[in-house]
C-alpha cells in the first residue's frame, strides 16, 4: 500500500488554488488540520468561513476515490445517513502535485463508535441502522454498479475453498481432514442459500471507526468504499464481532434490537442461514489471521475463530 505523505505547503496550495475556487469560495479564510486518522488514506479537517465543516480525504487509488463518492451517494439516495460529497477531484495534475486524489465531504459533528464513553448504550441504535440498511434490496448481488443475477452459490463455494486452503497452508490449527469436513458442512446449505433471490445493501466493513454517532443521536455510515449487495447475515456477523467481540450482554442487546427491526420474511431468511453465514464470517477472520498474523488480532484471534467454527459445525 502506497504511503501518502502530504506536506502543509502542498495542502495549502491545493486548497487555495484548486478546491476553494471549485467551491466558489475564492479568498475565503480557512483553516485545516491533518488528523492522522486515516488507515489507508489521509484525513484532513477543513473549516472555511461561511461554509459548513468539511473533511478532505486523500487516496493514492483513483478507483477508491470514486468508490468513496459512489458509496456515500448510493446510501443517501436510499435514505441512509452518510456524509454528502461536496467535490470529487480526480484530476491527474492534482495527483502529480499531491500524490493522491481527493474526496471532499461534509463533516458530521459527533463521535465515531470507538470514541464513545458508553458505547453499549448505542448498540440498539446501531442495530436499527443496519436493519434499515439491509432493507434496501435488489435481485442482483455484488458491487453496487455491477450486480450479478446468477451463480451466487458458485461464488460462495469458490471463496470458501480458497479460504480453507489458506487456513490449511498457513496454520497448523486445521488439518486437511478438518478443512475437508468444513467444506462438506458448508455444502449442506447449498439448497438453502441458492433460494436467496433478493440481496441486501451491506456495508461490508463495519469497524467501530466506520460508524459515527452524531450530536443529534443519529448513526452515520463512514468509509463507504466496500458497499455490496449480499445476504444480510454476512454484514450482521461482521458487525457482531467488531462491536461486541465475546461480550454476551452486548451480543444479546445487538441481536434483539436487530431482529426486532426486521420484517417477518427477513427474520426467516436470517434464521435459515445464520449458522452458514456465521461460519462464513469466522472463516474469513481465521484465514486472514493465518495468512498475516497480528500481535493484537482484532476482532478475533485465529485460535478463537477456529474454536467457534468447530462449535457451530459440530454443535
Amino acid at each position: 500500500m502506497k504511503t501518502i505523505s502530504l506536506t502543509h505547503t502542498q495542502l495549502d496550495l491545493y486548497l487555495r488554488d484548486r478546491l476553494l475556487p471549485k467551491l466558489s469560495l475564492d479568498g475565503a479564510p480557512y483553516q485545516f488540520e491533518l488528523t492522522g486518522r486515516g488507515q489507508r488514506s489521509s484525513i484532513i479537517y477543513l473549516s472555511v468561513e461561511g461554509f459548513k465543516p468539511l473533511v478532505l480525504k486523500g487516496t493514492s487509488k483513483k478507483r477508491k476515490a470514486e468508490q468513496m463518492a459512489e458509496g456515500c451517494s448510493h446510501l443517501r439516495n436510499h435514505g441512509i445517513n452518510a456524509p454528502e460529497v461536496i467535490y470529487l477531484d480526480l484530476h491527474r495534475k492534482v495527483f502529480t502535485q499531491c500524490g493522491c486524489y481527493f474526496v471532499c465531504e461534509e463533516r458530521i459533528e459527533g463521535k465515531v463508535f470507538e470514541e464513545l464513553d458508553n458505547p453499549v448504550e448505542f448498540l440498539p441504535l446501531v442495530a436499527c441502522a443496519f436493519a434499515q440498511l439491509h432493507q434496501v434490496k435488489r435481485p442482483t448481488w455484488g458491487k453496487i454498479k455491477r450486480g450479478r443475477r446468477y451463480r451466487f452459490w458458485g461464488y460462495l463455494e469458490t471463496t470458501i475453498k480458497e479460504r480453507l486452503h489458506t487456513l490449511r497452508v498457513h496454520s497448523d490449527l486445521c488439518s486437511k481432514e478438518q478443512c475437508d469436513y468444513y467444506g462438506q458442512w458448508f455444502h449442506r446449505y447449498k439448497d438453502t442459500i441458492s433460494k436467496c433471490k433478493r440481496f441486501s445493501l451491506s456495508h461490508c466493513d463495519p469497524h467501530m471507526h466506520n460508524l459515527l454517532i452524531s450530536n443529534t443521536q443519529e448513526v452515520y455510515f463512514l468509509d463507504n468504499v466496500s458497499l455490496r449487495y449480499l445476504p444480510l447475515g454476512i454484514d450482521y456477523y461482521k458487525l457482531q464481532y467488531h462491536f461486541c467481540q465475546f461480550d454476551v450482554h452486548k451480543i444479546e442487546r445487538l441481536h434483539t434490537s436487530y431482529l426486532s427491526s426486521l420484517t417477518d420474511e427477513e427474520k426467516r431468511e436470517f434464521e435459515e442461514s445464520k449458522d452458514f453465514f456465521h461460519c462464513y464470517v469466522l472463516l474469513d477472520f481465521a484465514q486472514r489471521e493465518a495468512y498475516s498474523p497480528s500481535p493484537h488480532p482484532y476482532p478475533l484471534s485465529l485460535k478463537r475463530a477456529v474454536e467457534l467454527m468447530e462449535g457451530i459445525t459440530k454443535g
